[in-house]
C-alpha cells in the first residue's frame, strides 16, 4: 500500500512538472525543455518504484523473520507435553535442607531427573541408579549425576520417603506434587 502511494504521487509530480514546463516553455526551447522534463519524470518513477520495491521487501523480510521466530512458551509447553511425571520427593518442614528431587519418562522411555536446593536446580538429566545403603542400613535408589551423587527412596505408600543429599545425609521426605516438578522442568529450559 505504501508502495503504490508513493509510485502515485511521484508520477503525479512528474506529470505536474512536466505541463507546467510545457506551458511555460511556448517557444522554440520547448521540445528540449519538454525531453529534460521528461528524464526527470521518467527517474523520479523510477526512483519512486525502486523505494517502494525495497519497501515491499523489507516487509516481506519482517513478516517472514516474525513467523520463524520461535515462541518460547510454545516450545515450554511442547517439551512438557512430552514427559510423564513419574514422581517426586522434597524434604520434609523443618528438615535443615530444602531439597527437591523429580522424576519424569521421556517419549524414548528414559528418566529424567531433576535435582534442586533451595528452589534453584542443581542438577538434571538422564543419569544410571543403582541400589546403595544409608549408614543407618536403609536402602535406597543412588543417582550419579553429572558431578554429584544424591538420592531417594519411596515408603509404600508413594508419597513419602527419604532423600539423601550429596554429602550423604539422609532427610525425610514428603510428596512433591506434579505442579510444583513441572516448575522445575520450566526452569530448566530457561522459562
Amino acid at each position: 500500500m505504501n508502495g503504490k502511494f508513493i509510485r502515485t504521487l511521484v508520477t503525479g509530480i512528474a506529470a505536474t512538472a512536466m505541463i507546467a514546463s510545457l506551458t511555460a516553455c511556448g517557444s522554440t526551447g520547448a521540445a528540449e525543455a519538454t525531453e529534460a522534463v521528461a528524464e526527470t519524470a521518467e527517474a523520479a518513477v523510477d526512483s519512486a518504484e525502486a523505494v517502494a520495491d525495497s519497501a515491499e521487501a523489507v516487509a516481506e523480510t519482517a513478516e517472514a523473520a516474525a513467523e520463524e521466530m520461535p515462541d518460547p512458551e510454545a516450545e515450554i509447553q511442547a517439551v512438557q507435553d512430552s514427559l510423564v511425571f513419574m514422581g517426586g520427593l522434597k524434604t520434609a518442614e523443618g528438615s535443615a535442607k530444602d531439597i527437591d528431587i523429580a522424576m519424569f519418562r521421556n517419549e524414548s522411555g528414559d528418566i529424567i531427573y531433576i535435582y534442586a536446593v533451595d528452589g534453584t536446580i542443581k542438577d538434571y538429566g538422564m543419569y544410571t541408579t543403582e541400589e546403595a545403603t544409608t549408614a543407618d542400613g536403609k536402602t535406597y535408589s543412588k543417582i550419579t549425576g553429572s558431578d554429584s551423587e544424591y538420592g531417594y527412596y519411596f515408603n509404600e505408600d508413594l508419597v513419602s520417603g527419604i532423600i539423601v543429599d550429596t554429602d550423604e545425609t539422609v532427610y525425610d521426605a514428603v510428596e512433591l506434587t506434579e505442579d510444583d516438578a513441572r516448575e522445575f522442568v520450566r526452569q530448566s529450559l530457561g522459562g
